[in-house]
Order: structure tokens, then C-alpha cells, then sequence
């Protein structure tokens, strides 16, 4: 099931990537402090995806999978991952207030409800643990697509034979 989510997750966060505009999360406490893409590439340094970067580091300040920080602690009022929280991360799209990023239910209508989203809203325990092991299976699904788009020409080929 887990693995299953893993390739679903990633297909959204490339499909996410490709076709849609960043979605950006910011600090809900007065200063709007910068944390991180939610839907960039693994390797962008600004990913939320990227546990080397700032933004994905399990022990970064700024960072929402940080367990012990102000953004990903489950009882902070500021975390994503607190269902009560009043001041979630905000989620801007273009410089624009989008939503807000956040499981608290009361902020239906309020919050980022993109397909991504509902996904780490369901599954965010899961991902909490190793926000690094989505990157590597990232990388397996992008190879499988290669293949498979190598393999594509091939087949036509030999069906005009």
C-alpha cells in the first residue's frame, strides 16, 4: 500500500511540477517567513522534498517534517500537522495568498485543497518518518517513464513491419 502511495504521490508532485505554478508555504505568524516549495522537484533547494535543503531537513527550523520545530510540531498552532492550529502555514501561488496548508478541518474552504495536498493530508504520518525516501522513489518512477517512452517508438516500429 505504502509503495502504491509512493508512485501516486510522485506522479502528482511531477505532474504538480510540470504543469502547475509553485505553490509556496509561508509563516502565519505576522512575518511571513519563507518555508519552502510544496510542489518543486526534490532537487530544487527551495523543496520542501529536498532533506538537504533548508526547507526538507528533518532538523531545520524552517522546516514542516522538523517533529521538535514551530512548523512541524503536531501541537504548535503554526504546524500544518496540527489539527486545532489557528495560524497554519500559508500557501501562496504567484506571490498571491492561495490558502492556507493545513489538516484543521475548521479552515475548510480556506486551505489548498490541490490534489497534492489531500494526499499529505491523509498520508503526512507516513511521510513524516523520511521525507527523503519520496525522493528516491521519485527517482525510480521518472526512470520507468524513460524506459517505457524509449520502448514506445520501438513498438510502432514493429507493428508497421
Amino acid at each position: 500500500m505504502k509503495i502504491h502511495f509512493t508512485y501516486i504521490l510522485f506522479f502528482i508532485l511531477f505532474s504538480a511540477n510540470t504543469f502547475a505554478q509553485k505553490l509556496e508555504l509561508y509563516t502565519n505568524d505576522g512575518k511571513e517567513e519563507y518555508l519552502g516549495c510544496l510542489n518543486c522537484d526534490a532537487k530544487d533547494v527551495n523543496s520542501i522534498w529536498n532533506s538537504y535543503g533548508n526547507y526538507g531537513n528533518l532538523y531545520s527550523q524552517k522546516s514542516i517534517w522538523n517533529k521538535y520545530g514551530i512548523f512541524g510540531d503536531q501541537t504548535s498552532s503554526y504546524s500544518p500537522w496540527n489539527i486545532h492550529a489557528d495560524n497554519p502555514p500559508i500557501v501562496k501561488k504567484d506571490g498571491v495568498m492561495y490558502g492556507y496548508f493545513t489538516t484543521n478541518k475548521h479552515f475548510v474552504g480556506k486551505r489548498v485543497e490541490v490534489e497534492l495536498t489531500k494526499m499529505l493530508f491523509d498520508y503526512y504520518l507516513d511521510i513524516k518518518e523520511d521525507p527523503s525516501k519520496w525522493n528516491k522513489n521519485h527517482d525510480i518512477a521518472k526512470s520507468k517513464e524513460i524506459t517505457k517512452s524509449k520502448e514506445a517508438p520501438k513498438l510502432k516500429e514493429t507493428v508497421k513491419k
